[in-house]
C-alpha cells in the first residue's frame, strides 16, 4: 500500500534543521522571557488579542490605540511545529507495510500518552502554571510520536541484534 500524505524523505533533515533551533528559541522565550527586538512590530490599532499580562512580549498603549507586538514566540512555535511535522511525517528510505503499521501504532501510542499526561496535569497543576502545561502540550504529541517511531524502527532492532549476538 502506497502511503499518502507523507513528505519526501529529504524533508526530515529540513525538519531537524527547523525544529532544534526553534525548540531552543522557544525554551528561551518561555523560561528566560527572551525576545528579539527586530521582531517587534507596531500595529496601528488596538489589538484585542494581545497579551496584557507580560509586558516584554506585547505592550498595549491605550492612549494612542497602538499595539506593540513581538513575534519571537510565534516564530519559535511555528518553526517547532513545522519542523516536528516534517520529522514525523517524512518518508523513511524504505516505506513498507511494517513502517506504516509502526507509524500508526506510534501515533496512537503518542496520543494516548499525551492525553494521560494532560489528565494528570489537569488534576495536579492549577493556575498560571497550567498555562505552561498547555503550551508544552502543543508539541508533546509530535515529540512522543517521533521518539517512539524512531525507537521502534531504528534503535530497538539494533538492541535485539546485539542481544542475539551476545547470547550465541
Amino acid at each position: 500500500m502506497e502511503p499518502r500524505f507523507l513528505f519526501p524523505h529529504r524533508y526530515k533533515l529540513i525538519g531537524w534543521l527547523l525544529a532544534i533551533p526553534s525548540l531552543i528559541l522557544g525554551l528561551f522565550v518561555l523560561i528566560g522571557d527572551f525576545y528579539f527586538d527586530f521582531l517587534t512590530i507596531n500595529l496601528p490599532f488596538k489589538y484585542v488579542f494581545s497579551d496584557t499580562l507580560t509586558i516584554s512580549n506585547s505592550v498595549t498603549h491605550l492612549n494612542d490605540e497602538v499595539t506593540q507586538l513581538n513575534l519571537t514566540d510565534e516564530i519559535a512555535a511555528i518553526g517547532t511545529i513545522v519542523g516536528l511535522l516534517f520529522i514525523a511525517f517524512s518518508r523513511v528510505k524504505t516505506e513498507d507495510e511494517y513502517v506504516s503499521k509502526t507509524r500508526l501504532e506510534s501515533l496512537q501510542w503518542a496520543i494516548y500518552l499525551n492525553f494521560a499526561l494532560l489528565i494528570l496535569a489537569i488534576i495536579f497543576i492549577h493556575g498560571m502554571a497550567f498555562f505552561s502545561v498547555i503550551v508544552y502540550n502543543m508539541f508533546t504529541p509530535l515529540i512522543l510520536f517521533i521518539i517512539r517511531f524512531h525507537y521502534i524502527l531504528f534503535i530497538k532492532p539494533s538492541f535485539e541484534t546485539n542481544g542475539k549476538l551476545q547470547n550465541n
